[in-house]
C-alpha cells in the first residue's frame, strides 16, 4: 500500500522571501546539507520552491503536515544521477512506525512560475493491522497473499 503526498507553489513567492529574508528562510527550513546544495545552484528560487515543495509533500504524505515534525525532520539530498531522495530524522520515527512506512520515493519539477513536488511513501500491513482491516472488511471477500490485501467487489 502507499500514502501519497503533493505540493505546489509559486517560485515568486519564493523569489521574494528570499530577496528580503534569505538567511533567516534557509535557517528556518532547509538543513545544513541542503543550504549547500542551494547554494551550488546559485541559489535559484526554483531549486529553493522545489526543495520547499518536496518538504511539504513528505509531511502530507506523513499525514501530519508541518507542526508535528519540524522542516529540518525531513531532508532532500540527490543521487549522483540528480534523483531526489528523502531522509528523515529519528524524531519521524514513531510516525514511520505507526503507518509502517519503510521507504519514500519523490519527484520534483519546475517551470518558470511554479515548482511542484509528489511524494509517495509505501508501507505494508502489519498482521494485526491485517485483521481488522479483515474484520472491518467482513461483509467484502478478501483475499490475503503476501502483505497484498485484494478487495473483491
Amino acid at each position: 500500500m502507499i500514502t501519497t503526498g503533493v505540493d505546489i507553489i509559486k517560485v515568486d513567492r519564493i523569489k521574494k522571501i528570499l530577496d528580503n529574508k534569505r538567511e533567516a528562510f534557509y535557517n528556518k527550513i532547509f538543513t545544513e546539507k541542503e543550504i549547500l546544495y542551494i547554494q551550488s545552484k546559485n541559489n535559484d528560487p526554483k531549486t529553493v520552491a522545489t526543495l520547499f515543495a518536496a518538504k511539504e509533500a513528505i509531511s502530507k504524505a506523513l499525514g501530519t503536515g508541518i507542526g508535528k515534525i519540524t522542516w529540518k525532520d525531513i531532508e532532500i539530498s540527490h543521487d549522483k544521477n540528480g534523483k531526489p531522495l528523502v531522509n528523515l530524522t529519528q524524531r519521524t520515527t514513531y510516525i514511520l512506525n505507526d503507518l509502517n512506512i519503510n521507504k519514500f520515493d519523490i519527484s520534483i519539477s519546475h517551470e518558470e512560475e511554479f515548482a511542484v513536488a509528489f511524494a509517495i511513501g509505501y508501507y505494508s500491513l502489519t498482521l494485526e493491522k491485517e485483521k481488522k482491516q479483515i474484520n472491518y472488511f467482513h461483509s467484502k471477500k478478501l483475499i490475503i497473499k503476501y502483505n497484498i490485501i485484494i478487495y473483491l467487489i
